[in-house]
């Protein structure tokens, strides 16, 4: 077997070494797959088996002090401890693979991803995201081909920005790849029916569905079986309907497109909590590659400018999460000016002053590590 060879000094999300141990967690039986290695600034290496039932949380008092710590458990559900809880003098990396099907060769693929990260143009985009989303009263969810609207009134104080970008400090946490912004309408853990993003109008989906497990007992191959009708988003456009913030009909636009529709309608059927947009990501990973298949590590792609992912269902609470990469989504200002996704501008302005706060966090907490 051609082992994956794992060097802390090519993930730039970690900062300089500092005299740290590098960690990797994981499970007993992907222990072999993993060659690790460190360069100059580390104290050394270990590796920490990650067993069913085992809670990280747990398991922190009996890590190094000072440490970098990488958890690839495709094997074993890894739930990222609270904010705070990590360590003063330690750093934590993810990569949500328990919730989608990973074998090696897709591990491979996304520590490649993880390296060829750049988490200081990561933070450039977010930045500017902020920078402009704080400057308009709405943001416009627009797909140019269809002329489609979706109003996203985005400033209210209850919603949670959680950002997963940039380069990591001494006691925070991030998922790898990293390359995220995500907004709910209240904490990741937390499900409340009566809250809802506060969006409304027509979307366009079309593109790449990702369809994450949750904690509960379920079936491999129940999870294949849905995911294989609902991968007929990326061949057809479907047309949501959105009532403050529910999905309120569906229309695939071409015959290609039908499965899927088929699929969510029944999934809303069995479940209404899935019409729920509960989640919407604004991805800033321009390295990352997309993977064939049913892959969680794909929702952080961010094409050239920046993509919008959807989010329906939240596990534990529903059975499954289901995000859709949407890459010909865009997002305009108040003043009709793409400020995300494709195309924008080059050149674009400073904006207006400030209308409203987003409220930016730093936190592992995600549904796809359910």
């Amino acid at each position: 077997m051609n082992r994956i060879v794992i060097d802390p000094t090519r993930m730039r999300q970690f900062g300089a070494p500092d005299g740290a141990v590098f960690v990797l967690v994981t499970n007993e039986e992907m222990a072999p797959c993993f060659d690790v290695r460190t360069g100059p600034g580390y104290a050394g290496a270990e590796t920490v088996l990650f067993r069913a039932g085992d809670r990280f949380i747990d398991m922190l008092p009996h890590l190094p002090e000072r440490a970098h710590i990488l958890v690839a458990s495709p094997r074993a559900f890894f739930q990222s401890p609270p904010s705070g809880t990590v360590g003063d003098g330690r750093k934590l990396i993810a990569m949500a693979c328990n919730s989608t099907p990973t074998d090696i060769e897709t591990l491979r693929h996304f520590v490649a991803m993880v390296e060829a990260t750049d988490p200081d143009a990561q933070q450039i985009m977010v930045d500017r995201l902020f920078h402009h989303g704080e400057r308009t009263p709405w943001l416009d969810f627009h797909d140019a081909r269809h002329g489609t609207h979706a109003r996203f009134n985005h400033l209210s104080e209850a919603y949670r920005w959680n950002e997963q970008a940039g380069i990591l400090g001494w006691g925070e946490q991030q998922l790898a790849p990293s390359g995220e912004v995500s907004v709910l309408p209240l904490h990741i853990w937390d499900f409340d029916t009566d809250l809802s993003l506060d969006i409304e109008g027509e979307l366009i989906i079309e593109g790449r569905p990702i369809l994450h497990h949750g904690a509960p007992s379920y079936h491999p191959a129940d999870q294949a079986r849905i995911y294989g009708r609902l991968a007929s988003i990326a061949d057809g456009p479907i047309l949501a309907r959105v009532t403050k913030g529910a999905v309120t009909g569906l229309e695939a636009l071409t015959p290609a497109g039908r499965p899927a529709v088929d699929m969510l309608e029944r999934m809303f059927d069995i479940d209404s909590r899935y019409r729920a947009l509960w989640e919407i990501g604004f991805a800033v990973n321009t390295a990352l590659r997309l993977y064939d298949g049913n892959t969680a590590m794909n929702e952080v792609y961010g094409g050239v400018n920046g993509t919008i992912h959807l989010g329906l269902g939240l596990t534990p609470y529903t059975q499954y999460h289901l995000d859709i990469i949407c890459p010909h989504l865009s997002v305009m200002a108040a003043d009709g000016e793409v400020i995300f996704g494709a195309p924008i501008a080059a050149d674009m302005g400073e904006g207006t002053g400030v209308v409203g706060r987003m409220s930016r966090e730093r936190s592992a907490a995600c549904g796809c590590l359910t």
